[in-house]
């Protein structure tokens, strides 16, 4: 009697279903980060908002966009930003975050330095700036060792990558444009080969 085979979905799979992403709660998101997050850490709080609290988006998908957008000319939030609207909406999507993002900060920025030249002196308002960075810097390092272990778990030639990128750039001071077209190519010629192996 021929026994029949159900299909079994990992765990991880199961875990990694997205949740829908209303367009209110995302233009509301992108409003939020922007006008609440200094400093370095807006990729930071996108990824764990987008990825790990709403589930609108896979970890692999976001940490490929971030890459992307580092790459490409302007702001990297920015870029990311219009490439997460865009995946979540389309085109209204990528010019309602990019709004959404930049307009509200703006009219706050705009009213805190005609305030900061009137208490600009005051110590403890350069304590509070001073701690909001750090925390951003945190926010920072704790996404870039994240990325770094999944480019890890690839293998070593992506840490081969990783190391000639912080030599070359970070160490020699050579030029990021070249640098990464380089380095881009060899990665891709390795990875094509992992997967033709596998």
């Amino acid at each position: 009697m021929a026994q029949v085979e159900q299909a079994v979905i990992p765990e991880d799979e199961l875990a990694s279903e997205l949740a829908p992403a209303p367009f209110a709660d995302v233009v509301w998101l992108f409003v939020r980060i922007g006008l609440t997050s200094f400093g370095g850490g807006l990729s930071a709080w996108l990824y764990r908002e987008v990825v790990g609290a709403r589930r609108w988006m896979k970890d692999e998908d976001f940490l490929g966009a971030l890459t992307m957008s580092q790459v490409l000319p302007g702001a990297n939030v920015i870029n990311l930003s219009i490439y997460v609207g865009h995946r979540l909406h389309g085109g209204v999507g990528a010019a309602a975050a990019l709004a959404a993002l930049l307009l509200p900060p703006m009219v706050v920025v705009i009213f805190i330095a005609m305030l900061f030249q009137h208490v600009g002196n005051v110590p403890w308002l350069h304590n509070f700036l001073e701690g909001i960075a750090a925390a951003a810097m945190g926010m920072t390092i704790a996404m870039g060792l994240r990325s770094g272990r999944r480019a890890l778990a690839n293998g070593r030639w992506s840490f081969g990558v990783i190391a000639a990128v912080f030599v070359a750039i970070g160490v020699l001071r050579w030029p990021l444009v070249p640098v990464v077209l380089v380095l881009t190519a060899i990665a891709l010629v390795f990875a094509r080969k992992k997967r033709t192996i596998e």
